[in-house]
């Protein structure tokens, strides 16, 4: 298949190799999260640095990634640093440990540091905690949508169908699961199982009938698991904005895959 190529605001020509879709992935560690595998095999020396996570990233053919360590923003400008040189669009992000799961909060692309580290403040995150994915603040998921909508964010419940860090997969009563994905500050959905993905886009899903947006993440915790589970959106820009505008019109501009695949082929 051809790619095709759009000019990015800042003068980079950025592929577009499937159709017009951008190939994202959603939900990106670094050595900042304890649970990273620099950190759990210490013995291994790996020194994992950004340009390693970026030339990852470019190896998988993304054109967009979401830096989300756990409830910790320390690597983003690091990141963002290389990923400029190569073309590479990045949307910064936090993974944050809320009661009943784990959430999403991406942000504008020029969003600073120093802003989403405001939020980690208002969520009462201590700073030694910072980059503890088993930490968790005392807000519950949709006070922490809430307030990352606050701060001009877009809240993502991270792999909701994943025991026991997913919502939906939580060890609580349903009618709290259901509050959660009911709330008006929840932008989207990211699942593990893409089987299930018609069905929470429709609604469809038993004892949840909130239609939402629905995405995958690699949730990578080591260079060789980025892009492993991409997601394809057709932005009209690659900003914050550009992607709300995709999440408004989802069924036909966010795509799994598979379904593109099985579009493209037709």
């Amino acid at each position: 298949m051809t790619e095709s190529f759009h000019q990015h605001p800042h003068g980079l020509m950025l592929p577009h190799s499937h159709g017009g879709f951008t190939k994202m992935d959603f939900h990106i560690h670094t050595p900042i999260s304890q649970c990273y595998e620099d950190n759990m095999s210490p013995e291994l020396n790996l020194n994992t640095q950004p340009e390693d996570i970026v030339r990852a990233a470019v190896t998988a053919g993304l054109q967009v990634m979401v830096i989300s360590d756990h409830n910790a923003v320390a690597n983003i400008d690091p990141i963002r640093k290389v990923a400029a040189e190569v073309g590479l669009v990045i949307f910064p992000g936090i993974e944050i440990t809320a009661e009943g799961g784990h959430m999403l909060a991406l942000f504008e692309t020029d969003t600073s540091v120093e802003h989403m580290t405001k939020l980690l403040d208002q969520l009462e995150f201590p700073e030694e905690e910072r980059g503890n994915g088993s930490y968790s603040t005392h807000f519950w998921v949709d006070q922490c949508a809430d307030k990352v909508e606050a701060f001009g964010g877009l809240a993502i419940a991270a792999h909701i169908d994943r025991e026991p860090r997913g919502f939906v997969a939580g060890y609580f009563d349903r009618s709290i699961k259901q509050r959660i994905h009911g709330s008006d500050f929840l932008g989207g959905l990211e699942i593990t199982d893409p089987r299930n993905k018609p069905n929470w886009e429709q609604g469809k899903m038993r004892y949840f009938t909130k239609p939402y947006p629905v995405v995958q993440g690699s949730d990578a915790h080591a260079p060789a698991e980025v892009g492993r589970r991409p997601t394809f959106v057709y932005l009209s820009e690659l900003t914050l904005t550009g992607l709300r505008k995709a999440f408004e019109e989802y069924q036909d501009f966010v795509k799994f895959p598979s379904e593109l695949e099985r579009e493209l082929g037709q």
